[in-house]
Formats: structure tokens, sequence, C-alpha cells
């Protein structure tokens, strides 16, 4: 779950009321107790169900499975034994020759009369007459008995069909050459007449049959020996209806085990029943509608309609016949031929000649039916069971929250400010003990509420002096500074004035003084000179003295020219080369702000000489978006927090109270062996922080 969405699941819980949290708890109890226990009950029961149905299917499935191989073996097991009976290969004989005489003969009778018919044949003696009536008795016998589709004779050396039990189109016809050669029949006849084994017995598959209007057949072959010499072949065809018969047992699948939906069926290696589907035989309207519905051919459809038959049209590609197919034998859930989700049971079936695989199945809904309504009955009586935990959570809610509703409502009002109020005693039990713990809090509450407010009043007061005594130190500071400044300016004006004046009128004199003395005085010349000189120094140093005290570049020329001078001066006095960028060529400044940016960078380079120890520096002076800004960087050994935060750093302090002064702001970052980088901005317009 995304984590917004759980977020929102959470506050909306949190804003929940206390009632609605009990009765909601009530009901997400019961409902987790239902559905685990419900779920667990149904997975049991859902699983011994399926156990059971598993067993059952794949006992089912083995039943069958020995039935047909044993059917089949049976089958088998019948046509050697017909082959090797002594009637039967004396039968062949004289029906072949007989066969033989008469091929001339345009109607099947002619050829072969029935017992008690007589004619006008040399054959059609007393002997001939008993063999074809014992041969017949025999063969109808097992026909009636067994329930064979049709038991036909073959003359072995040239294909003939010279016996039918049925009379079909097939028979008086030839296997080799004959209308039905390219049948499935025809295909195994040469297989068989050249084993040259007497108990050979070959099974042929199930295929459109024309002489049975291409209705499903399926043949077992033997050969017939006399002594040693091959003379015929006995041809079985298996009934539909008998194999049927054995994978329904009669139509009988509840009997069976297999409820209303369940089946055994077989199919062949193309994948198609070798046994009708039972939905064929049971409801054939719904069958047709279903495979419709699953996108099957309509003309398979109306093809099973015409033959009254799903063998050999029914497409039964699944994952169970799949399997199957590649040996395996297992019991699972799957989807059948219709779409519709069964347990089945398949296995490969030991058939020789033929790759057939059975398959027994049964609807899911019908093989868990009795846990679907273990789980309907369970939903059932978990609504019941919440209801009950709904009504017993409205009910155990009322009796903790109200209580707990008036104790809030207490605390709400305490909170607004009523300390008096105090909650009423309920009960002894812990919501009783909560109010009476509460009243005790109150009391002690209005107590240091009263300490706390005058303790609040006095520190007040206390914080306000302070702030103003602040204001007043930081007012007398600016004062001072001001004061300082305009000292300065005065007295450098004095000195420039007047001891400026008076010493250049000295000089003045002593040069025109010097003048009038004869040359011939020497020694009043030496003098003169040396007073020059001395007039000279005294000259410089109040020039210095002058500058010191106000640049009177800054007055007459601007702060741009006088920090270029600053920074020459530097140069010079420490021998530390600093690059200098102003940006734009022209700043114009007010003269307040222009003596507080170059005290600032007069202080910044003073802490360079004589701290830093860096070998090179750089000055930058901008003006943008309204501010002033002054960077100085030195590649020094770089300023320390604690120096920055040293209380006797009056350089630093000094710089920072000139800054705030014109509401500006100072920033000093250092690095270890890095240097020191000092940026002040100041508001070229802003009227001063402070008066």
């Amino acid at each position: 779950m995304p984590t917004s969405s759980f977020r929102q699941i959470r506050s909306t819980l949190s804003n929940l009321r206390l009632k609605t949290k009990l009765q909601l708890s009530f009901v997400l109890i019961g409902l987790f107790t239902i559905v685990l226990t419900g779920w667990q009950a149904f997975e049991n029961a859902r699983n011994a169900i399926e156990s059971l149905t598993f067993d059952r299917l794949t006992s089912i499935r083995e039943t069958k499975k020995r039935q047909i191989e044993s059917y089949v073996q049976q089958v088998r097991n019948q046509v050697i034994m017909l082959a090797d009976d002594r009637t039967i290969t004396e039968g062949v004989e004289t029906l072949t020759a007989a066969y033989r005489t008469n091929r001339s003969h345009q109607s099947q009778n002619d050829i072969l009369p029935a017992p008690g018919q007589s004619g006008n044949h040399p054959e059609a003696d007393n002997s001939y007459r008993m063999k074809l009536s014992a041969l017949d008795s025999i063969l109808q016998n097992y026909l009636r008995r067994f329930g064979y589709e049709d038991i036909l004779l073959a003359d072995a050396s040239e294909g003939d069909i010279i016996y039918s039990v049925r009379r079909k189109a097939d028979f008086a016809t030839n296997l080799v050459t004959g209308a039905y050669s390219q049948t499935n029949l025809a295909s195994i006849f040469h297989e068989v007449v050249n084993s040259h084994d007497r108990e050979f017995a070959r099974l042929v598959d199930f295929s459109p049959y024309p002489p049975s209007s291409f209705a499903p057949a399926a043949f077992v072959l033997s050969p017939i020996y006399n002594v040693k010499k091959i003379v015929g072949v006995i041809i079985i065809q298996l009934s539909s209806t008998a194999i049927n018969r054995v994978m329904t047992s009669d139509n009988n699948w509840r009997d069976e085990g297999l409820g209303e939906t369940g089946e055994t069926y077989i199919v062949g290696s193309d994948f198609r029943l070798r046994t009708d589907s039972r939905f064929f035989i049971q409801e054939p309207d719904a069958y047709f509608q279903r495979l419709l519905r699953i996108g099957t051919d309509s003309a398979v459809v109306r093809e099973i309609r015409r033959q009254h038959t799903s063998i050999l049209l029914q497409s039964v590609r699944t994952e169970g016949t799949l399997n199957a197919m590649k040996g395996s034998t297992d019991t699972r859930i799957i989807s059948d031929y219709r779409g519709i989700p069964v347990v089945s049971s398949y296995t490969p079936l030991k058939i020789a000649d033929v790759h057939w695989v059975m398959l027994a199945e049964i609807d899911v809904h019908e093989a868990f039916g009795s846990a679907f309504a273990l789980r309907e009955r369970l939903i059932l009586l978990g609504f019941v069971i919440l209801f009950l935990a709904a009504v017993a959570g409205v009910f155990i809610s009322r009796t903790i929250s109200r209580p707990i509703l008036s104790l809030a409502g207490v605390a709400k009002e305490f909170g607004r400010g009523d300390l008096a109020h105090r909650s009423d005693l309920i009960g002894n039990d812990e919501i009783g003990r909560l109010a009476s713990a509460f009243n005790s809090m109150a009391e002690k509450i209005e107590q240091k509420t009263e300490q706390l407010e005058a303790e609040i009043a006095e520190r007040t007061r206390a914080e306000g002096e302070v702030l103003t005594s602040q204001e007043r130190l930081r007012n007398l500071s600016a004062h001072l500074q001001t004061v300082r400044e305009e000292e300065r300016k005065g007295i450098s004006r004095e000195i420039h004035d007047e001891l400026g004046q008076a010493l250049t009128t000295l000089k003045l004199n002593l040069t025109l003084l010097q003048s009038e003395i004869e040359p011939e005085n020497a020694i009043a010349h030496n003098q003169i000179k040396l007073m020059l000189q001395l007039v000279d120094t005294t000259i410089k140093s109040v020039k210095r003295l002058i500058t010191s005290l106000r640049p009177l570049l800054l007055d007459d020329l601007g702060l741009t020219v006088a920090i270029e001078w600053q920074i020459d001066e530097f140069q010079e006095r420490t021998a530390i080369p600093c690059e200098i960028s102003i940006a734009p060529d022209t700043i114009i400044v007010d003269p307040e702000r222009s003596i507080a940016v170059f005290r600032i960078l007069q202080e910044t380079l003073t802490n360079i000489a004589r701290h830093s120890g860096a070998s090179s520096s750089s000055v930058f002076l901008g003006a943008k978006n309204g501010e002033l800004e002054l960077c100085v960087r030195d590649n020094g050994k770089g300023i320390t927090v604690e120096e920055l935060n040293d209380p006797k750093s009056f350089g630093l302090i000094g710089i920072r109270e000139r800054a705030y002064y014109w509401g500006g702001r100072v920033d000093i970052a250092g690095s270890p062996g890095e240097g020191t980088t000092v940026t002040v901005h100041i508001p070229l317009q802003k009227e001063k922080f402070y008066d």
C-alpha cells in the first residue's frame, strides 16, 4: 500500500470517536475470528473432500482401466481361440473353395447359401451345409454373447471376404482390390497375413468405416492356420456400444460414484474420443449448445447429430490428455473439453497396437459441492456473529464512552482556562480513578499556573528591561561611532586648515629667509635646510594623521577611490598582494554608508595583516538588487569558530555593529588552511536600523 494511502487511513481512524472505535474494534475482531476460523474450516473440509474425490476418481479410473484392458485382451484371446478352432479352419477352406467356384454368381446368397437352403450347386451337399451351419452357429453365438458388431472371414491368399455374420456391404468384397481397400481394416490385412505367428492378434484403432455408414469401427484380426499354412484371417468388428457400456456401466454413472457430472472416457492418439461423452448421451441438446458456445465448428456438431455419436468427432485436447499421451498418470483440477473446471484423473492405457488414454472426470462444482455449501453456511453464520458483535460493541462502547466523554468535557473546559472546573467521580473502576487523578492534577496545575503566571510576569518585565538596556547600549555605541567620526572629521579639518597652513607658511618663510641670507654664511644655510627637512617631515606626519583620522579622498572623491587608495596603502605597508574588483565601476553611496563600509574594510585588512598569515588577498565591491556588497578574502590559516565567538574580538564586533546600524548583515566563514571570507551586505536606500 502506498505511504500516502496508509497515512490517510491512519488519519481517518485517528479522527474517529472513541465509541466508534470500540464498535469498529468489536466488529473487526469478530470479522477476523470468523474469517480465520471459517477459512481454516473451509480449507480443511475442501482438502479432505479433494483428497476423497481424487482417491475416488483414481479408483474409478483404475477400475475402468483394468476393465477396458481386460476387455481388449479378452477379444484378442477370443479371436486367437476362434482362429485355432478346427471348425473355423475347415469352414474357411470350404467357403474359400465355394467362393472361388461360384465367383461368377451375382448374388451373395448364391455364392454362400445359408444353411438349409437348397440349390443346384455341387457344393451344396450335406457335408457343405453341415460345415457352414456349424461355422455360422459358432460365430453367431460369439456375436450375440459378446456384443460384437460383426465377425468376418477373409481368404488369406487373395483377400476376399468370404463370410460375414451381418452380411453387410463389405461381404463378398476384396480387401486388396475391392471398394474398401483403403479402409483401416484393409491396411492391416497384409500385416496379419505376413505375421507367421499362429497366436498373432492385431487391434485396429477406430476410424470411419464405409460399410457401417461411416460409423466408427475398430477391428481385431488374427490369422487362421491349417497346420502350418495360413488359409484365412478372422476379423472381429468391435462395437462402440460394448466399449461404451464398459465405460458408462450401462449409463449408470451415479451407481459408479460419478454423481451428476462425472464420466470416464477414452481418447486416442489423434486427441479424439473413442467412447461417447456422457453429456452427449444424457443431455444432447445442452451438450451441443455448450460445444457451440466454446467455439466448436458447427459442422462437427452437425456430424455428431447425424451419426448419433461423438466418437472420432469430439476433440479432447486438454491438459489431462496431453500429459497422459506423454505417459503421465495423475489426478488434478483442469478444464475439460467443454471448458468447465473438472477434477480429472488420467492415465495411459496399456493396450498394444493403439495409443489410448483414459480419463475419469467430475465437475468441480459437484465434487466440492459440500465444501461450497459449508462455505455458504459459514458466511451466513459469520453475518450472524458480526451482527451480535456489533450489538455487543454498541452496548459496551456506550458503557465505556459515557464516563470518558463526561471527563473529556471537563478537560475541555479546563483547557479553555476554567481551572476551577472539576470532574464528577463516577464509580471506582479505572475511569473513576482516572477522574480522581484528573481532579488532583487540576488542583496542582491551578497552583502551579498561578506561580508560573507570577514568574512569567516578572521574567517579562526583566526581559523588557534587558532589551531596553541592549537597545540603549546599541544606540550609545552607534552614537559614539558617529561622534567619533565627527570628531575625527573635525580634528582632521582643523589640523589640515590650521596646522597644515601654519606648517606651509613656516616652510615658505624659511625658504624666503634662506634666500636672503648671504651665501657665505654656510652655517645659517645648513640650519635652515635642516629646519625645512623637519618641516617636510612634519607635514607628511600631519597628512598621515589627517588620513588616519578621516581620508579626504572619501569625502572629496567617493567610496570607490578611497577603497582603491586603501588597498594600495595596505599592499605598500604589508607587502601582501591584494586584488581589487569593483562592479559597476562607479558606485554612488551616501557619505554615512561610505564611512561605515570604509571602516569595515580597514578593520578587515587590519585583521588580515595581524592574524591571518596570508600571502594574498582579494577585495570585491559591488552594488546589486538595492544592496552594497563588500567581500574580502584571504588565503591564510582561516578563522575558527572559537575566534568568531570570542567576546573579546572587538574588531569583529565593530564590523557587525557598523553593518547592523544600517540594517545590513555580515557573514564570516573560514576553513583551516584555506583562508577566511568576510562578506558584508548593506542596503543602499534603507533607513538606519536605529537612531
